[in-house]
């Protein structure tokens, strides 16, 4: 049985683009909106950095506020 998914032919299939979540609307003017991969990684990425932001962030106070 072939499974694409599980088979690496080549070292540059690892950062191949997939596809998680598309919307396709053909009444505006067919846009074609999708969550790829990569978009996943940098969105997850961007809420970790400002998760740590918020925490960290002392909102310049001299004694931390119990």
């Amino acid at each position: 049985m072939y499974n694409s998914m599980t088979e690496i032919t080549s070292p540059l299939d690892q950062f191949e683009i997939r596809n998680l979540i598309g919307i396709n609307a053909p009444i505006f003017a067919n846009v074609n909106l999708s969550l790829t991969n990569i978009g996943l990684y940098l969105t997850v990425g961007i809420g970790l950095i400002l998760a740590i932001n918020l925490i960290a962030n002392n909102y310049q106070r001299i004694v931390s506020n119990k």
